[in-house]
């Protein structure tokens, strides 16, 4: 089959036409990748960057992760999945059997693998996958949408980590990619109202139209957060998803006293922290936030999906075959938001206004 894998240490993919297929273990299925979004993390891989090494990456393997699709062969002992059910998939693989896992914790599982950076991807025709892995889609969404559940599902997460009621809250996403942008969705779905920082402006266009209202990034985000907050001189609850440094001290200066932030943008540095500042006089609760909590963010983000209330088709700027993964990668750098690639070929009628479908 057509597959994109990683094989050197060094910057770059290989996309083979005759990669060889796995057959089924005990529990697995195969599942024909419908559809599969490209991600910070899969440019990460590209270039053989600090961040995938230090998440485990084996070489050579199969890239991809973000993915959705529909089942054509299920192992014999699997009773939780049939032939033709449309799944979208959890790319933390876990053991079922650690410590974490059995209090409900398997997003952080103590021995997990990650899809497309330890075990093979989805950047694939086919992709063999655990069946505990699957979560089945409800009919009103896409395969588009349901690739789309991985990294909306990392911002319900988020949010559900806050343990905050959003009814009538203020809340400040720091960083409009697609994390962001779900995260903006989701909260107004929730009842919150939704201030951002976004410095790249086709972003921050995106944020105001979903509803998000923009506030300056550095100087001048305090005074125009209080000014918005009134009272509270200060949002509930900061939604750190950029991953910069100073974007993650400036989430800590908005927040208001007893306000929390929960952060989700990957950073290999360290935050200089004032442990009486901002966590003993203002009482604020800081967290992260790692993947998604199976199943339960899945469950509360594809009702909020069915129903309307959260449109993952506002975050997809291009949709292109799998053989553009290099050009696809090439977008992140610039304005692109979710970058979908159909390894069975782009739908008729599925392009975006952005999006470029054929190889011409």
């Amino acid at each position: 089959m057509r597959a994109v894998l990683k094989t050197e240490p060094a910057p770059g993919f290989d996309l083979v036409t005759d990669h060889r297929e796995a057959g089924l273990a005990a529990g697995e299925v195969r599942v024909e990748v419908g559809a599969v979004s490209v991600c910070g993390t899969d440019r990460e891989t590209y270039e053989f960057g600090p961040a995938v090494r230090d998440l485990g990456l084996r070489l050579p393997v199969v890239t991809g992760h973000e993915c959705a699709g529909t089942v054509i062969e299920v192992a014999p002992d699997v009773a939780t999945l049939r032939i033709g059910d449309r799944v979208a998939v959890e790319t933390h693989v876990a053991c079922g059997r650690c410590f974490q896992c059995d209090r409900g914790n398997a997003h952080n599982c103590l021995h997990m693998d990650l899809l497309g950076l330890t075990i093979d991807g989805a950047f694939a025709e086919r992709v063999v996958l655990p069946a505990s892995t699957c979560f089945r889609i409800p009919d009103e969404l896409t395969l588009e949408a349901a690739a789309l559940l991985e990294p909306a599902g990392s911002a319900m997460h988020a949010l559900q980590r806050s343990g905050l009621d959003l009814a009538g809250a203020h809340v400040l996403v720091s960083g409009a990619g697609p994390i962001g942008l779900a995260a903006l969705q989701i909260a107004r779905a929730k009842g919150a109202r939704v201030l951002v920082v976004e410095p790249n402006p086709h972003r921050a266009a995106m944020a105001t139209g979903l509803g998000g209202t923009l506030v300056p990034a550095g100087e001048g985000l305090d005074e125009r957060v209080r000014e918005l907050t009134g009272p509270a001189e200060g949002v509930d609850l900061v939604l750190e998803c950029s991953g910069a440094l100073p974007a993650l001290a400036a989430a800590l200066e908005a927040a208001r006293r007893e306000g929390t932030v929960v952060t989700v943008g990957l950073t290999n540095r360290p935050l200089e922290l004032s442990a009486t500042r901002h966590l003993i006089s203002r009482g604020l609760t800081l967290k992260g936030s790692f993947g998604r909590r199976i199943w339960e963010s899945w469950t509360e983000l594809a009702g909020l999906v069915a129903s309307g209330s959260v449109d993952l088709s506002r975050l997809v700027s291009h949709r292109m075959e799998l053989e553009r993964v290099e050009e696809a990668i090439g977008l992140l750098t610039g304005s692109a938001c979710k970058v979908v690639l159909y390894p069975q070929g782009v739908p008729a009628g599925a392009n975006a206004p952005e999006s470029t479908v054929s190889a011409s």
